[in-house]
């Protein structure tokens, strides 16, 4: 039992009574009264205080959230007690989620049941538990808090951010992203296989017109295409120390898991087939081909348990993996991070022989901090010796990225905050130009 802000007034309230009795004799003895009184009361508030077997508390919480994305969750909450009670209720969630409000408080009648709810909020993919309930009643007119815990186990997994794909649909439509100012995102198009026949419409190249349903309509009638359909795009993810860094308050492999998570929503859209693997100095995770958009939700749980792994990754294995996996052509993303030529010697030497019969795009993700120190002007610099490292680090790493280029690797080196609308951009690209 904890004192409620009443008694605590209450009992601050007999100071002035016994200071007037330090001058009149009366107040005195109110001031005993008063105490006596006061516990009593206190006494008999703690008699009737009901147990935590009155109340029914219920959460109710989906069983997967997104990460990043503030999800809804409700306490439900019966009083079975014959008074009016006041209930805060306070989670104990893990370290890697955050609530908002801290605390949730409801007023019940006697045997009223009433919802409230806060936003969880995860900034790490993965699989949580939440368990225990703390709650703190305190009746209508009562003194004493009663403090209890309850143990509500619940499961539920962190994915990566699913809330922004519907978005991500529109703006493909619009060809634009409005997260960095405007981007504009090449149509899928207008592609090589016959789709519909339309009419003619003022612009449309004239290589197009269907002449033989022009005769029978009388009209200008003109065939539609569409990109190249059934492609191959395969997802290598490196989790290991390469990508172990953090920017923006996420980890790189988490800008990585979002980034192909966008990519194989547009790549399902399209009816591509899609795969990923995910490797460290083993293979984390594997997903077949899939095709079709209905595939996007196990797409999504190959991703939400990647974590960055602080071993050295073997692109070797990763490689071997792919090679016996996939025979027929793909675009084959491999997402890592380079710091020099002889550093990369291993990823080039595999990434390059897989350019005789793919399409191998390299995505790095270049550390903005780094180019930051390197551009200070001298004259402005406090601290060459950064300086001096910062222009080192990036002439290294930009010459392993000149060699993959000449060894006909393409190469994607993007800030990680804007690797996932550039990936889409790249993809669509390749679509549009045929390079599959």
């Amino acid at each position: 039992m904890l004192p409620s802000l009443r008694l605590i007034i209450l009992i601050a309230a007999a100071a002035p009574i016994f200071l007037a009795g330090s001058l009149y004799d009366f107040f005195t003895g109110i001031g005993v009264i008063y105490v006596i009184l006061l516990i009593l009361y206190t006494a008999l508030d703690a008699l009737i205080l009901p147990g935590k077997h009155k109340f029914l508390i219920k959460r109710i919480i989906p069983a997967r959230i997104s990460l990043g994305f503030p999800t809804l969750v409700k306490f439900e909450v019966q009083n079975n007690c014959r008074r009016r009670m006041e209930v805060i209720l306070a989670e104990d969630i893990p370290p890697a989620m955050n609530v908002t409000p801290d605390r949730c408080k409801i007023l019940l009648g006697a045997g009223e049941r009433k919802t409230v709810e806060y936003r969880l909020d995860a900034h790490k993919r993965g699989k949580y538990e939440l368990s225990y309930i703390y709650a703190r009643i305190l009746p209508y007119m009562g003194l004493l808090h009663r403090q209890f815990k309850i143990r509500i186990p619940d499961n539920i997994s962190v994915f990566p951010n699913l809330m922004n794909l519907k978005r991500y649909e529109l703006l493909i439509r619009r060809g634009m992203d409005s997260d960095q100012g405007i981007l504009k995102l090449r149509q899928i198009g207008p592609g090589s296989e016959f789709e519909s026949l339309r009419h003619y419409v003022s612009g449309d190249e004239i290589s197009r017109i269907e002449w033989k349903a022009t005769a029978r309509k009388g009209k200008l009638i003109v065939k539609n295409y569409e990109p190249e359909k059934q492609q191959n795009i395969i997802v290598a993810i490196d989790t290991g120390r390469a990508t172990a860094g953090e920017f923006g308050g996420l980890s790189r492999v988490d800008y990585l898991v979002n980034a192909t998570l966008m990519l194989a929503y547009a790549a399902l859209r399209q009816n591509d087939w899609f795969s990923m693997i995910a490797f460290s100095d083993k293979i984390d995770s594997y997903l077949p081909p899939v095709n079709g958009i209905k595939n996007i939700d196990r797409v999504a749980k190959s991703l939400f348990e990647l974590q960055p792994n602080l071993v050295e990754s073997n692109y070797g294995a990763a490689c071997r993996f792919l090679g016996l996996k996939n025979r027929k052509r793909s675009l084959l993303c491999m997402m890592t991070d380079v710091v020099d030529r002889h550093a990369s010697n291993e990823i080039i030497s595999y990434m390059s022989r897989f350019s005789r019969y793919h399409l191998p795009l390299a995505i790095t993700l270049s550390n903005p901090e780094i180019r930051q120190a390197a551009e200070i002007p001298l004259t402005e610099c406090n601290d060459p010796y950064s300086k001096a490292a910062a222009l080192d680090t990036i002439a290294a790493r930009e010459e392993a990225l000149l060699l993959m280029k000449h060894k006909g690797i393409s190469v994607l080196d993007v800030p990680p905050n804007r690797l996932t609308p550039e990936l889409i951009n790249r993809y669509t690209l390749i679509k549009s130009t045929h390079q599959l």
